[in-house]
């Protein structure tokens, strides 16, 4: 299947967004096009394609917003309209704050078509490579009990129970509270407010003098204050919903880790497996050399030393075989880590042949791998997305230093209360002398009590009130232009650690693909060697029985079979692994792509390619 059209159409939106740290040509940044290669463009082109990719609102809305700004951050008082452009730039924030507000509850990107999967799964299976045969018999639990599994049981269970899935999916979590209180933090706040207040003693009365009071005060009220600062606030949304999309990514980018790290994780499992099948086969060979050894000195036509020498073998095969238990052992406590089992229970393979298992088409270029990575990848639109965060925090921060703040409250309550009244007698009132003051002292120290002005106790019926209040202020410090250094040099770190991600992903991209290419040249000379070297070990035991080869003669093609076997088994695992890594690599890896050539009919056709290599092999034999 061509995937041309689908990646022309889908890839120039996300790869406008790729820039190539590093790379330039006459001072301008290098995008990667179409077909991956590196080539310069201007930096308005490289936006105009980026925009291209975002849907018309959006666009609409974000060069509105770029507009308002710029007007905002460039406006300067004039002589003769002081503050006009600054009112006009003000106007402009408030509608653009209340756009983000209509807004702002919405998920983040929604109105955004993702780009078209392409699809790189092969049409058809290579069937010319013969399956690895893997044997369960000669394993044994490890503790407890075997439990047999498959590659799509460790997908779905990978999948259901993984702790580094659910950790991933807990920070998206707290990525959306975070973004959700930011947005609410733009709304205004409702105060209500219940105040009761007592009072008993001496006061000052508003001409200065000392009067005795006693009163209760109940004031209940409900007020709406906003305090906001437009600008920021704007970027505050913007970063935040940016970091929510990147926590959205890395927990795709988590869950295909995860997936890659349970297929490899499986294919470990079987290559363990297939080194005790080996191992096995190899301790069935040396018991049989043993007797045919054994015999040859009981009829007096073998030596001793023959004997040894098969027995040495025989020891050494079985000490292979333990070993290969071994690997196994610790391949399933691996895997049962990643699936969240029991690490005592021993993991086998299900399967009794696997064949090569080809993911990903051979006739994609190398340019094409690499635009479908830099254009799927999660965790570079992750990297992307925090760049993008750490400019409108940058913003944010200005807004922070130099933007106006703008509060407006307006309180509605009520007061009542109950008042016993007493003011101080006329005829008490300060003077320079000593017994006067004396006087004073001891009315305003010792008796705040009702005097010959005495007025009856007051209670007071519940009346409203009504307060507003509308206040701009600015806050001018000098540790603005210290945060304003910080948040520049988080945005050029997040622009650095995008291009470090960009190089990685490129390398593991080419590392993945080299790797599938060489196991894949591997499985048929491997093969081949399987092939023969079994074919050299039978007639090798035929002429041994004949007296025309030695036991020396086995044992080397004992040897050369044994290590084919396991050659072969490397190169099919390995070569599965490749592409379960280049699939990985590409960002395309999901249970889908990943089962998609587990059928029915593959064990059907593996064991027709076993029945006629056998049909052949023994044809050959017989003749």
């Amino acid at each position: 299947m061509d995937i041309s059209r689908p990646l022309n159409k889908t890839m120039p939106r996300a790869l406008a967004r790729a820039v190539i740290p590093g790379a330039s040509t006459a001072g301008k940044p290098v995008f990667l096009g179409r077909s991956g290669k590196r080539s310069p463009v201007s930096s308005g082109h490289a936006h105009k394609r980026a925009r291209r990719a975002k849907s018309l609102p959006r666009k609409v809305w974000h060069g509105f917003a770029t507009r308002a700004f710029h007007r905002l951050k460039t406006g300067a008082t004039t002589v003769n309209g002081i503050g006009a452009k600054a009112t006009s730039g003000i106007a402009g924030a408030a509608v653009i704050l209340v756009a983000f507000l209509l807004t702002g509850c919405a998920k983040p990107d929604q109105g955004i078509l993702p780009p078209q999967r392409p699809d790189v799964t092969p049409s058809e299976q290579p069937v010319s490579a013969m399956p690895l045969h893997l044997d369960p018999d000669p394993i044994k639990p490890m503790y407890t009990e075997l439990l047999a599994i498959d590659l799509p049981t460790v997908v779905r269970v990978a999948l259901a129970d993984n702790f580094d899935i659910r950790h991933a999916r807990q920070a998206v979590h707290a990525t959306q509270g975070r973004y959700e209180a930011t947005v609410g933090a733009a709304f205004p706040a409702i105060v209500p407010t219940a105040l009761f207040e007592h009072v008993e003693g001496s006061v000052r009365a508003t001409r200065g003098n000392l009067v005795g009071v006693g009163f209760d005060t109940f004031q209940p009220s409900v007020a709406i204050q906003w305090v906001i600062n437009p600008g920021r606030v704007i970027y505050d949304i913007l970063a935040a919903r940016k970091r929510l999309l990147a926590s959205e990514q890395q927990e795709k980018a988590v869950i295909q880790g995860i997936l890659r790290r349970g297929a490899v994780q499986y294919y470990d499992l079987v290559l363990a497996q297939a080194g005790i099948s080996a191992a096995h086969q190899g301790v069935l060979e040396a018991e049989e050399l043993l007797r045919i050894s054994q015999l040859r000195i009981a009829t007096g036509t073998g030596v001793p030393a023959d004997e040894m020498r098969a027995d040495a073998r025989l020891a050494e095969r079985r000490q292979d075989l333990i070993s290969g238990m071994k690997e196994l052992y610790d391949a399933s406590v691996m895997l049962a880590v990643t699936l969240h089992l029991d690490p005592s229970v021993t993991l086998i393979p299900s399967v009794t042949l696997l064949p090569p298992t080809q993911l990903v088409r051979n006739d994609l270029g190398i340019d094409e791998l690499l635009g479908i990575a830099v254009a799927f990848r999660p965790d570079l639109e992750s990297v992307r997305a925090l760049v993008e965060a750490a400019t409108a925090q940058q913003d944010s921060t200005w807004w922070s230093g130099f933007g106006p703040t703008l509060a407006l409250s307006y309180q509605y309550g009520g007061i009542t209360g109950h008042a016993s009244n007493f003011a101080a007698s006329p005829g008490v009132s300060f003077s320079g002398n000593s017994v006067g003051s004396g006087r004073i002292l001891d009315v305003i120290t010792k008796q705040p009590l009702r005097t010959a002005i005495h007025r009856p106790d007051q209670t007071f019926s519940f009346s409203d009130q009504q307060r507003a209040t509308a206040v701009a202020s600015w806050r001018l410090a000098l540790s603005v232009f210290g945060e304003l250094k910080t948040a520049k040099a988080v945005q050029t770190q997040a622009v650095i650690q995008a291009g470090r991600a960009l190089d990685e992903v490129r390398a593991q991209v080419v590392s993945a693909a080299q790797a599938s290419q060489a196991n894949r040249q591997l499985i048929g000379l491997a093969h081949r060697q399987v092939t023969s070297a079994e074919e050299a070990l039978r007639l090798t035991e035929v002429h041994l029985k004949a007296g025309t080869m030695t036991t020396v003669d086995v044992l080397q093609a004992q040897d050369a079979a044994t290590q084919a076997r396991l050659r072969y088994a490397k190169a099919v695992v390995r070569y599965n692994q490749s592409q379960v890594d280049l699939l990985a690599a590409l960002g395309l890896l999901d249970e889908t792509t990943l089962l998609a050539p587990e059928s029915g009919g593959e064990d059907e056709t593996a064991a027709s390619t076993v029945e006629q290599q056998e049909a052949a092999r023994n044809a050959a034999g017989g003749g």
